[in-house]
């Protein structure tokens, strides 16, 4: 019971502070105005939260504009991504119906500018962007949300021809296999680290067994559907260790237990730049439904220095900086790299300049390509 009520003070205390920012001094311009449902919790307002983080940094203004929208069930609340940056200069919470002028309008998620009933009557923007941060379709084609109803409702509320940027060439690909009758931005609009990226080299393993970790959060798509590719991936033996960030509800559905060998904390218990530094092989398999369409957690690994292996046709994303297998063949992966430190050394660097590529500075440069001039 007294969690439950700190909980609900915390809430009380975020819509409190949202508040007194909505009835604050009124914002009428801004180089940067971000449109999304700000009460989703995962890694749509973990990337907005990055790119506030470069805005704030260069100088720029951001206006966050929150709208209610089908993407989400949650009540009420902004994600804690969000609320970590509220406080950063010349960000501004903006109502939905305010006047405003934006040089660049970002619209975070399809689904949500598709699903919101909010209208803009006060927004002027010179131009807009819809980044398209998850596939349209996933691996069974259902569809997740409606490319063109999406577009129709962008020219609509704003008056301007949206650019979509997809953040990967999967999502790229799925928007292109429901409708080629929309403008695509020709670069990828990749996720980023909204500050420097500060590289520490790994220098060899981090315990006497080889390490695999995962984070990710508690969903049934984020975890393989059989026991065989479960254990496959993540074995329950001595002979490995394995950490996992995120809970493991999922898989113990699935296996009727938890194994003995797995060390499983909730989403959330330990910072992910904390728990990286005890993982050597940071593995990623899901269900063959899901399509990731580009992983910060995945980033975050690389970053840290982990050797990260993941789906095969997540290459076209990632490249040489990860490596990739079906679960069946990881055990063999992991033992192989660990046979030949020189080898998962290799591997670790390369994936750090992958991630080191992907700073605040590949922001800034794709807002200015949209008209947005750096102070």
């Amino acid at each position: 019971m007294r969690d439950q009520i700190n909980e609900l003070a915390g809430e009380v205390s975020t819509l409190s502070a949202q508040l007194q920012q909505l009835g604050g001094e009124a914002v009428t311009s801004v180089d940067v105005a971000i449109l999304s449902d700000f009460r989703l919790p995962g890694g749509t307002t973990a990337s907005i939260a990055e790119e506030v983080r470069a805005q704030a940094a260069a100088g720029l203004s951001t206006a966050l504009i929150h709208v209610n929208s089908a993407a989400t069930s949650t009540a009420v609340g902004f994600s804690r991504h969000i609320r970590k940056v509220l406080d950063l200069p010349a960000v501004h919470v903006v109502s939905a119906r305010a006047q405003l002028h934006a040089t660049l309008l970002v619209i975070r998620h399809p689904r949500v500018i598709e699903t919101t009933g909010s209208g803009l009557p006060g927004l002027k923007a010179e131009n807009a962007v819809v980044v398209a941060n998850h596939p349209a379709l996933d691996a069974a084609g259902v569809r997740h949300y409606d490319v063109e109803a999406a577009d129709r409702r962008v020219r609509r509320l704003t008056g301007l021809q949206p650019v979509w940027a997809p953040i990967s060439p999967v999502v790229r690909n799925s928007l292109h296999q429901q409708t080629d009758r929309i403008r695509t931005n020709a670069d990828d609009w990749v996720n980023i680290f909204g500050r420097p990226i500060e590289i520490t080299p790994r220098t060899g393993f981090v315990a006497d067994v080889p390490v695999i970790g995962r984070h990710s959060r508690p969903q049934k798509e984020k975890w393989p559907a059989s026991a065989e590719d479960i254990l496959a991936a993540y074995p329950d033996t001595d002979e490995l260790a394995v950490e996992i960030l995120g809970g493991a509800e999922v898989p113990a559905q699935i296996l009727g237990r938890i194994p003995e060998s797995w060390n499983v904390q909730p989403f959330g218990a330990e910072a992910p730049e904390d728990f990286l530094e005890r993982i050597d092989f940071w593995v990623y398999m899901h269900h063959p439904q899901w399509r990731e369409a580009f992983g910060r957690a995945a980033m975050e690994a690389l970053a840290a220095g982990c050797v990260v292996i993941l789906p095969p046709y997540l290459e076209e994303i990632y490249g040489q900086a990860a490596i990739y297998s079906q679960p069946a063949g990881i055990t063999e992966l992991v033992h192989q790299l660990w046979a030949s430190p020189e080898h998962f050394l290799e591997q670790s660097r390369r994936g750090q300049s992958f991630a080191a590529e992907h700073g605040p500075q590949r922001h800034l440069q794709r807002l200015t390509s949209l008209g947005v001039s750096l102070p």
